[in-house]
């Protein structure tokens, strides 16, 4: 069988891919920036959508297994009264849900979203490369003159793109004003 040619094999076999052949690109999956902007818009709703779930569940789980415990009212847990352990434990698990929100959100968002889930990687490692290229320095930060945006979370779209670089264009113009550039592009 090492001897058959792959495009001899291909009718006998359609579900496999072989060696010679290529395998589709990502990015065709995203054709063009705004719909790569639609899908992060979208994906994040997913993360904000997950806060409440994953805020409650594990508070209500540590709330529902401290008022089943037994507890002697003069034993210590981690040196504090067994009534503020418990509610304690119960904030603390309420935030450490919420912390995972987002993280259950995304990994939902991939999920309900397969398909498009390596374009939308590849979209955001090429995204965040034009952005660290063309952000402005964070030296020219000042208090009448901060750095807007710096990681680019409030792009929404192309036109959103464009008014970013032109607000980082302004940025880099107003720190340098009557100041010396030398140093700033290492």
């Amino acid at each position: 069988m090492a001897s058959l040619k792959p495009h001899l094999l291909k009718p006998l076999v359609p579900g496999v891919r072989f060696m010679a052949t290529n395998k589709p690109a990502a990015q065709n999956v995203i054709p063009t920036w705004n719909d790569y902007f639609k899908l992060r818009k979208k994906r994040r709703a997913y993360e904000v959508a997950s806060y409440l779930p994953c805020t409650i569940a594990p508070a209500f789980g540590t709330f529902a297994y401290f008022v089943q415990m037994q507890v002697d009212p003069l034993t210590k847990i981690l040196g504090l009264d067994p009534l503020m352990a418990a509610v304690g434990a119960t904030i603390g698990a309420g935030f450490g849900g919420f912390l995972l929100g987002p993280v259950f959100g995304n990994s939902l968002f991939k999920l309900m979203n397969s398909k498009a889930a390596q374009g939308m990687d590849a979209r955001d490692k090429e995204l965040f490369e034009h952005i660290k290229k063309n952000r402005a320095d964070a030296r020219l930060n000042s208090i009448r003159n901060p750095v807007p945006d710096y990681y680019g979370e409030k792009i929404q779209s192309v036109q959103d793109y464009r008014s970013w670089l032109r607000k980082q264009r302004e940025h880099y113009r107003k720190g340098v004003f009557g100041g010396d550039v030398n140093g700033l592009e290492d």
